[in-house]
């Protein structure tokens, strides 16, 4: 997606947050801004490298409420706050709707 964007400063990693990814090479490294979309799941594997980098801003993109509102939990806690929630009917004619939610990395705080 990236080249076809002509994007040269995104990266971008396909990984099943269900389990633990602490061990995948690019866990090593750090983000500043970072897109999820996991699975109905959640993204209980990646929760612990997210507050450990602690990137300026995350995208988190559910189709189950009950594991936003537990992954979110442990943002809040590490410090951030949610800036922007939208409800969005990506599959109309359908009982589901997709959650979005922005949470922003509080000045002065860190996991570390």
């Amino acid at each position: 997606m990236s080249r076809v964007n002509s994007l040269s400063n995104v990266t971008f990693f396909h990984e099943n947050l269900e389990q633990d990814v602490m061990r995948q090479p690019w866990a090593a490294g750090g983000f500043d801004k970072i897109l999820l979309d996991p699975a109905r799941a959640g993204a209980a594997g990646v929760m612990p490298l997210l507050a450990a980098w602690a990137p300026q801003r995350i995208v988190y993109v559910s189709c189950n409420p009950a594991t936003l509102a537990r992954d979110s939990k442990i943002l809040l806690a590490a410090g951030y706050t949610l800036a922007r929630l939208a409800m969005l009917d990506m599959f109309p004619h359908s009982g589901h709707l997709e959650s979005m939610a922005l949470f922003i990395k509080r000045s002065g705080i860190s996991a570390r």
